[in-house]
Formats: C-alpha cells, structure tokens, sequence
C-alpha cells in the first residue's frame, strides 16, 4: 500500500513528467527549465519533484561540462526552494552539501558553505557548526571572507568563548586592516572584555577604536558601550555625557533615549539615597 506522502510524490513526478511531454522538454537543460517554470508560477513542490527527477538521473558521477552546469543549477535550485520557500532546513542542508562534495572549492560551494551556517545558526541553534561552515569562507579568498570572519567571531561571543572571539576578531583585523569590518571587530573585541568585567581592558579596546576614527554610527555605538560601563560603575554624569555624544548619529536613537532615563533615575535615587541605604542603587 503507497503511503499519503509517497502517493503525493509520485502525482507530483507525474504532473512534472506531463509538463515536459507537453512542452517538448527532453534535454537536461530544458527539463531544468521546465522545474524552473513551475517555481514561477508559485508551485514550490512541483519545481521541487521535478529538481529531484532531473538530479536522480544525472547521479552524482562524472558529467560533461553542460550537464554539470546544469546539476549544479538544480542542487542550488532545489536547496533554494526547500530553504526559502517549503522550510525543509534539514533538507536545504543537504543539497547544500551535496553542491560542496560534488564541485568543491566553486563559489557555488562557497555560497553553500555560507548558507547552511546561517540555517544551522538561526534553525538549528548551531554554533559550531555554523563556524565550521564558515570557516571555509572566512579562510577563501572570496570578497565575503571578512564578513565570515565576523560572523565566527560572534558567533564565538554568544557562545561566551570570550578569548576565542577576541581571537577571532583579531584574524580579521590583521587580514584586512583597512576593511570597514576592522572596526567592527575591534568593537566586539571590547564587547568581550566588557562581557567578562574587564572594564578597563573594554574601555581600552573602546577608546582605541575610537581613536581609528570610525564612521559617525560606530563611533556612536562604542560611545555607547562606554557610557554603559560608566552607569554600571555609578558614574552616572559621566555617563550621560558619553550617551549624550553618542545619540546625534546612533542607528537605534530610541535605545539610547531609553537608556539616558533609566540613568537618570538611577542618579536620582541615588541622590536621595539615605545613609546605609543600598536598594537605591538596584
């Protein structure tokens, strides 16, 4: 007895095949073209079977240049449609894959290398294994190896592996000094120690990058992270000025608003604070 799901596979291959009948479809490249028309028009599934078909009878094994081209497309296609549009991440990943073993060192592969750490990260909660993904990319010689770079380096601080994100970030600088990254990854490097209450090593990192001179909105946001170590130190006035500094050319105005009144308050209570009194600093 054929099962729901296998019953539904098959009319779908079978629809796919009535398609390429009517179209005159029996070269690779117009087979591909025929899955492609029907992503097109909104059947995801269809397109999906039909990558499938065409997949299942170029193999995995050597082909000429064209065919090649051709599983190439449909790999990256089929991962596509399971990723973007049906959310099958499981099965994304594993065209991905597939696209990596089959034509490794491709920037096709590269892609998927970069795509299946951003599944792993954001579908699977991931990490290391977004990293070792990335890490292909980051050591490349493509234009998105520093953003990779970057993207290890985070990913290493939300898992607080402080030391190694620092290390992380480090790679990128000395790679690409002039990279607008750099910047990026010198403020990450002060995130970490700030992460772990090293305040003055934080505040070191901060002020260095701020002596880079950074574009306005960086420079906005280590202001911010410096005027944060100040309030959490109870230097509120010192504080304020930095976040003060900070919200003219800051990407997010509304947080640091946010944050100028809850230190506000802070100095406030602690103003009226009587003596002994410690709930006020809470």
């Amino acid at each position: 007895m054929i099962s729901a799901s296998r019953g539904r596979g098959v009319g779908r291959a079978l629809a796919f095949a009535l398609v390429l009948a009517a179209s005159g479809c029996g070269s690779s490249e117009g087979r591909l073209e025929a899955a492609n028309a029907l992503r097109h028009k909104g059947d995801q599934k269809g397109a999906l079977e039909g990558y499938k078909v065409l997949l299942a009878d170029l193999g995995e094994g050597p082909l000429g240049d064209a065919d090649s081209v051709i599983r190439r497309k449909a790999l990256r296609f089929a991962a596509d449609v399971s990723y973007l549009e049906l959310g099958d991440y499981s099965a994304a990943i594993a065209y991905y894959r597939r696209v990596v073993s089959l034509y490794p060192g491709s920037k096709e592969a590269l892609e998927a290398r970069a795509i299946t750490g951003e599944i792993l990260r954001d579908r699977f909660d991931d990490r290391l294994g977004a990293i070792a993904q990335w890490a292909d990319v980051a050591q490349s010689q493509a234009p998105e190896a520093p953003k990779y770079q970057l993207e290890i380096a985070r990913a290493y601080l939300e898992l607080k592996r402080y030391e190694q994100a620092r290390a992380e970030a480090r790679k990128l600088q000395e790679r690409w000094p002039d990279h607008e990254l750099a910047d990026e990854a010198q403020l990450l490097t002060g995130q970490a120690w700030a992460l772990e209450r090293q305040d003055a090593r934080a505040l070191g990192a901060f002020e260095a990058l701020l002596q880079r001179g950074p574009r306005p909105d960086m420079a906005a946001r280590v202001l911010e992270a410096e005027a944060h170590i100040q309030s959490q130190q109870g230097k509120f006035d010192r504080a304020l000025e930095l976040y003060a500094r900070a919200l003219p050319a800051h990407p997010n105005p509304d947080s640091v608003r946010t944050a100028i009144s809850l230190v506000r308050e802070r100095r406030d209570r602690a103003k009226i604070a009587l003596p002994g009194r410690t709930d006020a600093f809470k």
